[in-house]
């Protein structure tokens, strides 16, 4: 039996909900670790939870203990949550340790992991097309940061995740107002904004290898293009599997990734917007495309990682998580949407997870608490 422990430090981090599902699927043994309120808990796919809490210092403490004390237990640990990567890439010194928990394999390159700043420097090491960035510090006055960048430009604050913590920031007239809600200007990054197609993928992994992928259109966002979105049009792209087989290698990733592309079409160049090292949301919906996930981690099972020369799908599939677009329906009054749900629109229905209750009586739960909220 291939063991896993899927680990998430924060509970309220719901993309976590069906991911044991997606392990369980390609047969594998799961074992969770989690706060007792965690979405990872709530779900019927798991086989075992190991209880912890959001203490970092407990968290950190329990997860090595359990890796140290049987360090070949478990086949793979597969952390959730941009927290719990960047906890343990602070805590872990010892390249063995590094390489068991951490979804990378270059040591070196471990800058990437939860922050923005990183992959700015990962892609500058490596020639990896991105937008022009530098590091804000409070030496850089207007005039320097015009001299550097073409406006309009981002703020992205180094940890931050679904669109929380970037700035849109049309002309330079605007950039204290900005910056002025920036909360955190540690390793604050100020970057070219491009225009172009979003390209939102989720891929997979082993040993700097590409095993999996799917890549989409977005079609709709929760708030605006810097937000997280609910509907997708999933693809495959021969350059894009070209990109990725490159970046892999490169970067050493070893395990999933939830990245961002933004495609300029008058130039032809793919910039590399966002590289975060988890699982999202998305992956567990991979089972509804070509290109299941599940698949995928079969494959890895298997040893069977270095087929994926076959030529790309041109079969494109919608997909919507059903929480995120009936929310982002009502939001923004969007009652075509609505209807669609209510009339099983491409046959819709799919996506309401129907096969756990509890991953269902969860998601109802918090959907019915944000309209409560919203109405009150």
């Amino acid at each position: 039996m291939y063991n896993v422990l899927l680990v998430s430090l924060i509970g309220i981090f719901d993309a976590t909900a069906e991911i044991p599902f997606m392990f369980k699927r390609a047969g594998c043994k799961v074992d969770i670790i989690c706060a007792s309120h965690s979405w990872l808990r709530s779900n019927r796919f798991h086989d075992k939870w190991i209880e912890t809490t959001e203490d970092p210092i407990e968290f950190k403490t329990k997860l090595l203990k359990i890796v140290e004390e049987d360090f070949d237990h478990y086949d793979w640990i597969v952390l959730l949550d941009d927290a719990a990567i960047k906890l343990m890439n602070e805590s872990i010194e010892s390249e063995k340790l590094f390489k068991k928990i951490l979804p990378i394999t270059k040591m070196e390159n471990r800058e990437i992991l939860s922050s923005k700043i990183g992959l700015s420097k990962i892609c500058e090491k490596y020639g990896i097309a991105t937008p022009r960035f530098i590091n804000y510090s409070e030496e850089h006055n207007v005039e320097t940061i015009k001299q550097n960048l073409h406006f309009p430009i981002l703020l992205k604050e180094d940890f931050s995740f679904s669109g929380i913590g970037i700035q849109y920031c049309e002309n330079p007239s605007l950039l204290q107002s900005c910056l002025d809600k920036v909360t955190n200007k540690t390793n604050l990054v100020l970057q070219e904004f491009i225009e172009g197609e979003d390209i939102g993928l989720e891929a997979l992994f082993r040993d700097g290898q590409l095993v999996t992928y799917n890549c989409a259109e977005i079609l709709t966002y929760m708030y605006n293009k810097f937000s997280f979105t609910t509907r997708r049009r999933y693809y495959q792209s021969e350059e894009i599997t070209a990109l990725l087989k490159v970046l892999g290698k490169q970067v050493g990733l070893n395990g999933f990734a939830s990245i961002q592309y933004i495609h300029h079409k008058e130039r032809d160049i793919y910039y590399l917007l966002e590289v975060d090292a988890r699982t999202n949301m998305w992956m567990a919906y991979s089972r509804f495309t070509e290109h299941d996930f599940s698949d995928g981690i079969k494959k890895i099972i298997n040893g069977d990682i270095y087929n994926i020369n076959e030529p790309a799908s041109n079969k494109s599939v919608e997909v919507a998580i059903f929480d995120r677009d009936i929310r982002r329906c009502v939001k923004h009054k969007d009652f075509k949407g609505i209807l669609q749900w209510v009339y099983n629109y491409k046959g819709y229905w799919k996506f309401i997870p129907f096969y756990d209750r509890k991953v269902l009586g969860r998601t109802m739960k918090k959907m019915l608490y944000d309209f409560s909220q919203k109405l009150s």
